[in-house]
């Protein structure tokens, strides 16, 4: 059997991409062989050939994964549907801004985005790491032979043995799944369109989130290799110094990618709220707190060379916790418990080996050094500064322990149900209130060691005569932050004494904290980085109060809806009806209206607050939460929100449901299914009775549709009937139209529901028949032109004005070796000029043609045959009756459910802002902290 010569596939860039992503491996393992093997020479200044090739390896590394990138970019942009990737993650009607999303929203996109950071921080590394460049770079290099394998995409077979190291981001799309269309050497041709980007994914902030958790991610590599090098080289202190501007900069990045997917998911997904301690997020919280602790002890160990083996320990555990979250997220394992999480590609014994082997590694050279890190013999005093950090980074591993135990379970299933297959494994059924349980303890224990240790000083020598200006700027904290609670319970509900403790500790934090800077930086915020930072906590913690437990719901209306909604959710959510005001909890909302853009259906909700259903409007406002379609528009794929944002409060609104019919195609025709449609005909101007009383005047037919979902571009010809409808038992006049489309040789209807009068309206198929004349039965005859000739047909003036050598037409799809012409003319009736264009085609030397239909005329034009000896043209030419019919035969469903209603959440998240704040505030001190280091670090 001979191998399918396919046709049109651009096969240089799966064959540049192979090459580049396995040289990108091959040269990721030279760079730390180089590096490797120059540090344990020494660093000798004299032969720095080794090292030359460490370079050397990470310069080609960079050069091979850049052009890897820069392939995908350009398939994508290209629209190269027949490689995976792009057919996986692009489709024709993408906006261009949204190709860099879908370049990272697939598993190996992702990673390549993580690998782009390692090389951007590793050519910094280079450029700027003096001593510290070779050992710090051969675990950067190890780190690239890890991630570079993710992406190798190598079928190993071994008689039975059958495996794959890594998914290639270049493979054809005909090499991952067997279908009959590949069967076709030219399928190119029918592959016109890819699956698209997840709607849900199409908004800024999946353009700006991934980068900076990303980066977040690969900034951990830096104080893991710090750690490695200093014991690698036997330095045990000195690496502590050039190390620390980049441990801060990795606790600020990586904090601040997760306080980003707290506002994106508030901003724009449907979570209803910032934080639902998913496992995702989860897995990504734990290293940040292990980096923070380790940045703490860093700090003592800096200032006081105490701690330094906890050091290691927390950045060795911190990188290892980011593999380790890969994992969770890439493995498929979380499939079940996560609404972030990837599904399963089978790298799950790559991604258990890179996470155990960098576990190994860390664990191994802290042990083998571990006597000799040198440490102080005397114990700290419990008045320093440094022994409460210490216990604070101890509080720090804790909570993050906590949270591991509990986001690990769906992995501890999966080893106890191989061993044991009937456990049916445990799971955490509301983890908010699981969490928060425990997690409550770690912020009051965080909140006070940072209040206590702001006044303590480093190897603190003089606590005798400090200790009296230490207990007075504490009791005054004290006294101050209690009376600031009294006074904030009256704002906020503190429900009982854990909520009321965590509140006064953490304006306790942000008293204390002010004072510090106040009273002794002078203000001056160049060195209040720290202070800062706790400040910003403490006042997070408030903000978590505020608008956590104090969250209320306006879309509430339980003694309505008992009956209709789940019993957890009747006190979330309303049901609001187009054009009808509902009270609940003080405001009238009323669902106005809807409009579609592009692929959101935008709700216009109208707000006004009034206490009480006949009290004054105080407010009014207008929210548009909206519905994102599939982009097939088969369904809804995700509901977005929208808040009315305060200095005090946030009022939040996302719809929860809509009726069945606009959630999805397959529900609209079960509902059309169910409907039983009753027959009418009527003449133009006359009234229709229906059996329940509706009065249907049909107002006019018309051959240019106004029906909101009919598209004349997407129809040969349409025909529109304007009715007038209403119950003389129910207020109000409707205008509605229905319409039908021909398609080729396919009718579609265009319904119109009016929920009003509980009533749908379409016409009969027969209407087609008597409007339009299949093309066999038209009586055409041949017309021959000259360029820029006229001729007339039945009152009808048909001028050639052109010729277009790049004809395009909905019915024809050009293929190579086509000879297309298409005629330009102009149609005149009524006085009115309308546009045609019939198409000549010669395809394998076989002519045929796409004829042009003007509905406005009724004339069907084909263009049939060119004669450039004489310069002639034929075409053929006839008019169809287009005559208004006697009788309009409709079709009328009565008693419709309606389907004009929205399912809304409504909440008020009080005091949100404050959370905002402390966050921000957290990630400024951060930085403040690293340009500070950053100005005084010396190699």
């Amino acid at each position: 059997m001979n191998e399918i010569q396919y046709v049109g596939e651009h096969l240089w860039i799966g064959n540049i991409g192979h090459f580049a992503v396995v040289l990108g491996f091959v040269s990721s393992i030279i760079s730390l062989l180089g590096y490797s093997l120059y540090t344990n020479q020494g660093q000798p200044a004299d032969d720095t050939s080794w090292k030359t090739v460490g370079r050397w390896g990470y310069g080609v590394h960079i050069a091979a994964i850049a052009t890897v990138i820069g392939l995908i970019f350009y398939a994508m942009i290209s629209q190269h549907f027949e490689y995976a990737y792009v057919y996986q993650h692009v489709s024709t009607d993408l906006p261009m801004k949204y190709i860099v999303s879908a370049f990272w929203e697939g598993q190996e996109g992702s990673f390549l985005l993580w690998m782009i950071w390692h090389l951007v921080l590793g050519a910094i590394f280079i450029w700027r790491g003096g001593f510290w460049e070779s050992p710090v770079m051969a675990i950067f290099a190890l780190a690239e032979i890890f991630l570079s394998s993710m992406i190798l995409g190598v079928h190993i077979e071994i008689g039975d043995f059958i495996t794959k190291i890594g998914s290639s981001p270049v493979v054809l799309l005909r090499d991952t799944m067997q279908i009959p269309l590949f069967n076709n050497a030219n399928y190119l041709s029918l592959l016109t369109n890819g699956t698209g980007l997840n709607p849900l994914l199409q908004n800024y902030w999946m353009t700006i989130h991934p980068p900076v958790t990303f980066l977040g991610f690969a900034s951990t590599t830096v104080p893991f290799a710090f750690a490695v090098a200093g014991l690698w080289t036997g330095k045990y202190k000195e690496w502590l110094k050039p190390a620390l501007p980049w441990c801060l900069f990795s606790g600020f990045i990586l904090g601040t990618g997760i306080l980003m997917g707290s506002i994106w998911a508030y901003e724009a997904l449907s979570f209803g709220g910032y934080w639902a301690w998913d496992p995702v997020e989860n897995a990504v919280l734990v290293p940040w707190l292990t980096l923070v602790a380790g940045i703490h002890t860093h700090l003592i160990a800096r200032n006081t060379g105490y701690s330094i083996r906890p050091t290691v320990f927390f950045y060795v555990i911190s990188m290892v916790l980011i593999v380790y979250s890969t994992y969770l997220t890439r493995s498929g394992i979380l499939g079940d418990t996560s609404a972030h999480a990837f599904t399963e590609m089978g790298l799950e014994s790559q991604l258990i080996a890179f996470f155990l082997f960098f576990l190994f590694l860390g664990i191994f050279i802290l042990a083998k050094h571990y006597k000799k890190i040198p440490t102080k013999v005397k114990e700290e005093a419990s008045y320093s500064r440094e022994f409460w950090m210490f216990v604070g980074s101890l509080v720090l591993l804790f909570a993050g322990i906590l949270i591991s135990i509990s986001t690990s379970l769906p992995v501890y299933n999966e080893v106890r149900t191989y061993f044991d297959p009937v456990f049916e494994g445990n799971v955490i059924k509301d983890p908010v209130p699981h969490y928060n349980r425990y997690q409550i303890w770690i912020g009051i224990f965080v909140a006070l060691l940072s209040s206590a240790s702001v006044f303590l000083r480093y190897n603190e020598s003089n606590w005798k005569n400090r200790s009296a200006n230490y207990i007075k700027h504490m009791g005054g904290a004290l006294v101050l932050s209690a009376l600031l609670t009294f006074a904030f319970s009256k704002f906020i509900n503190l429900f009982n004494w854990q909520y009321t403790l965590l509140c006064f500790t953490g304006i306790f934090a942000m008293v204390s904290n002010i004072n510090y800077i106040i009273t002794v930086l002078k203000g001056k915020l160049k060195l209040a980085s720290s202070a800062i930072a706790h400040l910003g906590f403490g006042m997070m913690l408030v903000g978590i109060l505020a608008s956590g437990p104090n969250k209320w719901v306006i879309s509430s209306s339980p003694w309505i809806f008992k009956d209709i909604f789940e019993k957890e959710d009747v006190d979330k959510y309303i049901q609001l009806f187009k054009g009808e005001k509902f009270f609940a909890q003080g405001y009238w909302m009323t669902y106005e209206s809807d409009t579609l853009i592009g692929m959101h259906r935008y709700y216009t909700i109208d707000f006004k607050h009034t206490g009480t259903s006949d009290g004054e409007v105080k407010e009014q406002f207008q929210l548009r939460p909206n519905a994102n379609y599939a982009n097939d528009f088969s369904k809804v794929a995700a509901f977005n929100p929208d808040t009315k944002h305060y200095l005090h409060k946030d009022i939040f609104t996302c719809l929860a449901s809509l009726a069945p019919t606009k959630m999805n195609v397959e529900d609209a025709k079960k509902f059309e299914d169910t409907l039983t449609y009753t027959r009418y005909e009527a003449i133009v101007g006359d009234t229709i009775i229906t059996q329940f009383d509706n009065r249907i005047f049909v107002k006019e037919v018309n051959f240019a549709p106004q029906h909101k979902e009919y598209d004349s571009k997407e129809n040969d010809f349409g025909v529109g009937i304007q009715v007038e409808a209403w119950n003389d038992r129910r207020k109000g006049r409707y205008q509605m139209e229905t319409a039908l489309g021909l398609q080729g040789n396919l009718v579609y209807k265009y319904p119109y529901l009016e929920d009003n009068l509980n009533m749908r309206i379409r016409p009969a198929d027969e209407l087609m028949d008597q409007l339009f004349t299949p093309d066999q039965d038209l009586p055409y005859e041949e017309v021959v032109m000259k360029s820029y000739g006229t001729f007339e047909k039945d009152g009808v003036t048909v001028s050639l004005t052109g010729f277009d050598k790049d004809p395009e037409d909905r019915n024809y799809q050009p293929k190579e070796g086509d000879l297309a012409v298409g005629a330009t003319m102009k149609v005149m009736v009524d006085g009115k000029s309308y546009d045609a264009k019939p198409i000549y085609i010669i395809r394998d030397n076989v002519p045929f043609g796409v004829k042009a239909y003007v509905p406005q005329a009724g004339l069907h034009i084909k263009f049939s045959g060119i004669n450039p000896q004489k310069e002639e043209f034929t075409f053929y030419v006839a008019k169809d009756k287009l005559v208004a019919p006697k009788t309009v035969p409709l079709e009328i469903a009565e008693r419709v459910p309606r389907t004009d209603y929205i399912i809304l959440q409504a909440n008020v998240f009080p005091g949100i802002n404050l959370f905002w704040g402390g966050g921000i505030l957290m990630m400024i001190g951060l930085f403040m902290a690293m340009l500070m280091r950053r100005k005084t670090r010396q190699d």
